[in-house]
């Protein structure tokens, strides 16, 4: 395990680790590409400079530099020299955005902004950051972290969108765009293969039909064996097998008419570990001790297995109209999962199953118009509506480690419906060449119902704390978002921006493993964030400074944890969460490019009064107020250098990049037990680029550290801590061809 560090010792690492990763390599690959470069039968390269990145980030085409709010755009370009495939390896790049994943990331997706983050762990809680792919809205947590095979580009924006993105979007949103098929044929093909018998195929193909029909065909499969060892022979833990895939025909009978017609879906049939427990109760083995000190280990003799199906139809018409472009998007999606977990993870069985489903499916119809009033305004107006409906099945059966004969049963079914209807608008006003404005409101209404029923079987489970009870609820629930900014360009490469912007996100229900009639549901939480920021390119675009300071008042949150014998979900009060985010590009000698962002965030609740204490920590309830929220580290940095020596075959790229945050807490009473360290992550890539074909080697995580991503307490049926890790040391090479 690696040691742990005070506070101070934490943030003075992760900056000074930030900082050298860039010196270090700024220095050493500046001085190396001299050598190189005497021996390139090339011109040597000129100085870099930042590209102009176009973005929908507020639904129309515009340069991201414009944007009066903060956005991080990764293009396609972007991620594949990072070595980045997922969502979970692209939000360790990113100021203030964590992504802890609960105890299975590709379920749970437990995904902050800026402090703000939610425990999706049953189907009545949503998460309050939106996922969008090309417009279409992903729905729940399982949706979340998917293969990346044909991106273009993607845009995170950070804060409250309640305005033009209006489900659950108080944190912020990630703004997904596929690519889309020019007039030639053309296409990229990938293999990679790695330790832990790693191997990832990918591949696209895209172009014209004829005149008026274009299309897109995508496919990624990637399997790997676990990196949790298994000690006493069994399946190791977090092996993956998943395929995804993506399929759109392009119609454009006129220059004024675009229709797109996409399906995707993603098969994962992987064996994930959840979590390792490294405190059990009353049982004792060498391999028990094993797995207090060290990370990756597990020893359960029943399997942990997941079956995850994700599918989605979309069609998309854009159409030019006398008052400007009007645009509607119809989809429909399904996902639906299959999962069973030994909770013990050892060779006892406390709980002889554990084994539970859930089902979504959502339609969802959003049109929109957006045009120009005169030279100076320009205008998006729109309505949103959409059906969701979730269902949940599971059983927990009690085994021979609790000596109760009868393998009794506890089972959870519940089912939730959710309405929802919106209506928004957004004008942008130019008051002179420099200074612009923007107002945009949106309306929202939401409807829900649930129906729970957790039945005792044997009258058992009710003397661990988990009664048998049903409700039947429903809730409705309105809201108005507006969001407010001022821009005004200082000069032709600065941006000076303010904005407000509020965001909502409707009430929630406890359908889980629940303890008490009490806390079944959570009001409507809602968030009202106030940033400044600069936007600017420097040095002739060698130098791009992007920052932001903000102040986020957050009412009424919803808390979900996981404290011994059951779930509890409550409205914590309020919180205050205040900090600063800042982005830089440099292009600092030839062929040499610096990347850093760093994040700060001060976010702790105002007032949580009776909070839930874990039952290992003697249980019942604590005034938390004043405490760190769940979830929000205080720093997050990231910092690369990528060179570019030139060479008769191309061009030899080295890349290093930096990933780190400092300490988080898991529980809301701050307690050391559930709190996970400061993590410092170095990644690095070498190899050789040409403009028909690439070849790189890749070590990640090349220190092999350890490091938390989750914990929670299941003292009810003695599992008295839990601890999920990032991944170790990977190593491997990739091969891309492209034409």
């Amino acid at each position: 395990m690696k040691r742990h560090l005070s506070y101070s010792e934490d943030c003075r690492r992760l900056l000074m680790g930030g900082v050298a990763a860039s010196v270090l390599v700024a220095s050493v690959l500046a001085a190396g590409g001299q050598a190189v470069a005497q021996e390139a039968t090339a011109s040597p390269p000129v100085v870099g400079h930042v590209e102009d990145i176009v973005v929908t980030a507020r639904k129309v085409a515009e340069r991201a530099q414009d944007v009066p709010a903060s956005i991080s755009v990764t293009t396609g370009e972007q991620l594949q020299a990072a070595g980045v495939n997922d969502i979970q390896g692209l939000t360790q790049r990113l100021p203030n955005v964590a992504m802890s994943g609960g105890i299975a990331g590709t379920l749970q997706g437990q995904v902050g902004i800026r402090g703000i983050s939610t425990l999706v762990r049953n189907i009545g809680v949503e998460s309050g950051v939106g996922f969008y792919v090309d417009g279409v809205y992903l729905g729940r947590p399982e949706a979340y972290n998917q293969e990346l095979i044909d991106i273009d580009r993607i845009e995170v924006l950070r804060g409250p969108q309640g305005t033009l993105f209006g489900k659950n979007t108080i944190a912020g949103v990630f703004n997904i765009a596929t690519k889309s098929p020019g007039d030639v044929l053309q296409g990229e093909g990938r293999v990679e293969v790695g330790n832990y018998d790693l191997y990832r195929l990918q591949a696209y193909v895209m172009g014209p039909l004829s005149d008026q029909f274009g299309f897109k065909l995508a496919a990624g499969y990637v399997k790997r064996d676990g990196v949790y060892e298994n000690l006493s022979g069994g399946q190791n833990g977090d092996a993956i097998d998943t395929a995804s895939y993506r399929a759109s025909l392009y119609y454009t009978p006129r220059d004024t008419t675009k229709i797109v017609l996409s399906f995707d879906g993603l098969n994962d049939r992987g064996h994930p570990a959840f979590f390792q427990v490294v405190d059990l109760a009353g049982y004792t083995s060498a391999d028990v001790v094993t797995q207090k000190t060290t990370p990756h280990r597990i020893d359960n003799n029943r399997p942990d297995s997941l079956t995850r199906d994700n599918y989605g139809l979309s069609l998309t018409a854009e159409q030019d109209v006398a008052l400007g472009a009007l645009t509607s998007i119809t989809a429909w999606r399904r996902s639906r999962y299959d999962a069973s977990l030994d909770d013990d993870q050892n060779q006892v069985d406390y709980l002889s199953s554990d084994l539970w489903s859930d089902t979504t499916e959502i339609f969802s119809q959003e049109l929109r118009l957006a045009g120009r009033l005169g030279p100076k305004s320009r205008y998006t107006v729109g309505a949103y509506a959409y059906n969701q409906k979730v269902d949940t099945d599971r059983i927990l059966t009690l085994g021979a480690g609790f000596g109760i004969p009868g393998n009794p049963g506890l089972t959870t079914i519940g089912s939730v419906k959710s309405e929802g209807y919106a209506l928004f608008g957004d004008i942008d006003h130019d008051f002179s060449d420099r200074l612009s404005g923007s107002l945009g409101l949106r309306y929202s209404k939401e409807d829900k119902t649930v129906q729970f029923g957790q039945n005792d079987q044997a009258g058992v489970f009710s003397l661990l704390g988990l009664p048998t009870l049903n409700y039947a609820a429903d809730a409705s629930d309105g809201d108005l978002s507006p969001t407010v900014s001022l821009s005004y360009k200082a000069t032709p490469s600065i941006l000076l921006y303010g904005r407000i912007a509020k965001g909502f996100k409707s009430a929630a229900f406890n359908v889980d493993l629940v303890s008490s009639v009490n806390g079944l549901s959570a009001g409507p939480e809602s968030a009202t964030s106030g940033e400044a920021g600069v936007k600017s390119d420097l040095f002739d675009r060698r130098l791009r400074v992007n920052a932001a300071v903000f102040t986020t008042r957050y009412d009424d949150l919803q808390v979900s944890q996981l404290l011994g014998s059951g779930v509890t979900l409550s409205n914590a009060g309020k919180a205050t969460i205040n900090g600063a985010e800042l982005e830089l590009t440099a292009f600092v000698a030839q062929g040499l490019r610096l990347d850093f962002s760093g994040g700060y965030t001060d976010a702790t609740y105002d007032r949580f009064e009776n909070c839930s204490v874990p039952t290992s920590l003697g249980g019942g309830s604590a005034d938390c107020s004043g405490k760190r929220v769940i979830g929000a580290p205080r720093f997050t940095v990231h910092a690369s250098a990528e060179q570019v020596w030139p060479v008769s075959l191309g061009e030899l790229v080295a890349r290093i990049d930096f990933s780190g945050q400092s300490e988080v807490y898991y529980e809301a009473t701050n307690s050391d037990r559930f709190k996970g360290d400061a993590r410092s992550v170095v990644d690095f890539r070498f190899g050789l680029r040409t403009s028909r074909w690439d070849a790189f080697a890749w070590v990640k995580n090349v220190g092999d550290e350890a490091y938390e991503t989750y914990m929670d307490d299941r003292s009810a049926i003695g599992v008295l801590k839990t601890t999920a890790y990032g991944e170790p040391r990977t190593f491997g090479l990739t091969l891309t061809a492209r034409f």
